[in-house]
């Protein structure tokens, strides 16, 4: 599904130029899950980005689905995202202004789903990850679980073929972590290819296989 051929990823100038990713190649299967591991500042982030196309490698090649992808701007990385890749981030990135359905609603953004698809996609969403009495409530008033719920139904509501994870149990307590690996693992067995960024072993334990990368 996903092959990197290549990548290298520097940040600064030339007079303080700092090598994040060097020559990294690796390959993701369809329905894999995956554990990325490694030290501060040895490129996980960076990583997740790319795939993403939040970022782009500054040389080497990325292909998707068999696809080389050309990203160059954010316009261009919000198109390939949309119906393909859903994002998680660790301190959940709601929206306090907009109430849960609202926020899972976002995921949607730039979706070519009519209305109706959309209430349908929500209502599914909210079932799946058992949330629906959280509907009309507002960010601030739930517990960073339910939180990291609605970031999860976000990232999925429109069904993407990747799940990209970047600490998505590093707010939480053990108990509500574990409650939040067996949703990933119930999607992953349900079809969603999942590339989870941890420091934790016990998450790199649930997963097929981990990738670490080392800090240049």
């Amino acid at each position: 599904m996903i092959e990197l051929k290549n990548i290298c990823k520097s940040f600064g100038n030339k007079d303080n130029r700092i090598t994040v990713l060097d020559d990294l190649s690796i390959c993701i299967d369809k329905g894999e899950m995956i554990a990325v591991m490694g030290k501060s500042g040895s490129g996980k982030t960076t990583l997740l980005n790319i795939l993403a196309g939040i970022d782009f490698p500054d040389s080497g090649e990325y292909v998707f689905d068999g696809e080389i992808v050309k990203l160059n701007n954010a316009a261009s990385g919000i198109r390939f995202r949309r119906n393909r890749i859903g994002v998680i981030v660790q301190h959940f990135a709601l929206i306090n202004d907009l109430t849960v359905s609202e926020n899972i609603e976002v995921g949607l953004y730039e979706s070519d789903y009519t209305s109706g698809q959309k209430r349908k996609a929500i209502k599914d969403t909210l079932k799946d990850l058992g949330i629906e009495d959280l509907k009309d409530k507002y960010p601030s008033k739930l517990s960073g679980g339910e939180k990291q719920r609605v970031a999860i139904g976000r990232a999925i509501v429109g069904r993407p073929k990747l799940l990209l994870c970047d600490e998505p149990t590093g707010a939480l307590d053990s108990e509500t972590e574990k409650e939040i690996l067996k949703i990933f693992k119930r999607l992953n067995q349900m079809g969603a290819t999942i590339v989870i960024v941890t420091h934790d072993k016990d998450v790199a334990d649930i997963c097929n296989r981990t990738i670490v990368l080392e800090k240049h």
